[in-house]
């Protein structure tokens, strides 16, 4: 009995929030080669403010150019980049062409870098929110020069809602220049992969990226959010949150080893319409056919 209870105590301390770093390298933080640029040649160069290099991405066709809706900036995932919206055989970029938008209206930056996925997972480049919050930054206010835009929409990927959120947070004059956001399986109330047990399985005791932001409960996290869930989706912008809300998406998981942590709508944001389209993984509701149709025409409202 006494054995039993000593389990049940270490198992319900793995859970808790992830504590404040302690190493000096973070496992999975490494540099990943620059991304492929495809910008028009007199955008501006933005450089990559952790790395030094070119931001790369995607966008555009002329300064300038007729606009017939708000500019879209996608915003990807962790260990991607810009091409995550135009893989071949599922492009959301080219379901938006078909739409009616044009390529002067469709934009994507590379926060982190070239894509790392399709890497050994050992050797991926892994990245946080605070590393990409000025480049996301400087790209938002680039593209509405260039294309003289007074609004832009966000349409943002897991650990790129968090990224775009801060950014906002950190840049408030930026909310004046959103007018709708779209956060895909964001980890706004944290990850079930930065939960210790799973961290213990996978790595071993050891600090990995990014999860001293996003372990839920984090004190980063709780800022981003504000103590009484203000900051979820401030005013004026809209926000839709889209997610799987069952557990098939891994990253917002009902239970770890047998014990409840009850993730899955850890996407979902107060003040925010939500919507839930059950039994995507975590890729699949960034390309889905139902996924990008929803998000279509939330920014097409």
């Amino acid at each position: 009995m006494r054995g039993a209870v000593k389990r049940s105590a270490f198992l319900i301390l793995l859970l808790l929030p992830y504590g404040k770093a302690a190493a000096a390298h973070k496992v999975g933080h490494c540099r990943p080669p620059p991304a492929d640029v495809a910008f028009p040649s007199d955008f501006p160069t933005l450089q990559d403010q952790e790395w030094g290099y070119r931001l790369g991405g995607w966008g555009g066709i002329a300064r300038e150019h007729p606009l017939h809706h708000h500019p879209v900036i996608f915003v990807h995932g962790n260990t991607g980049d810009a091409g995550d919206w135009d893989e071949p055989g599922r492009s959301v970029r080219q379901r938006f062409l078909e739409a009616g938008y044009s390529a002067q209206e469709l934009w994507a930056l590379s926060y982190n870098g070239k894509d790392m996925k399709p890497s050994p997972r050992a050797s991926q480049c892994y990245t946080d929110n605070q590393a990409n919050v000025p480049d996301l930054a400087a790209f938002v206010k680039a593209v509405q020069a260039y294309t003289g835009a007074p609004k832009v929409d966000l349409i943002a990927h897991s650990l790129g809602v968090t990224i775009a959120r801060s950014m906002l947070f950190t840049h408030p004059e930026l909310s004046q220049a959103v007018e709708d956001f779209v956060a895909i399986a964001g980890p706004n109330h944290g990850t079930t992969v930065c939960r210790r047990l799973w961290l213990i399985w996978i790595i071993g005791w050891n600090d990995f990226m990014g999860c001293d932001e996003l372990a839920p409960g984090s004190a980063w996290l709780g800022k981003l959010n504000g103590p009484q869930s203000e900051r979820e989706a401030p005013a004026p912008i809209r926000f839709t949150t889209i997610y799987d809300g069952t557990g098939a998406d891994t990253f917002y998981s009902r239970w770890l080893f047998w014990l409840p942590v009850r993730d899955q709508d850890s996407p979902a944001l107060k003040g925010a319409k939500t919507v839930k389209t059950p039994g995507l993984t975590h890729d699949e509701l960034r390309t889905n056919d139902e996924a990008v149709s929803i998000y279509l025409r939330f920014v097409q409202q």
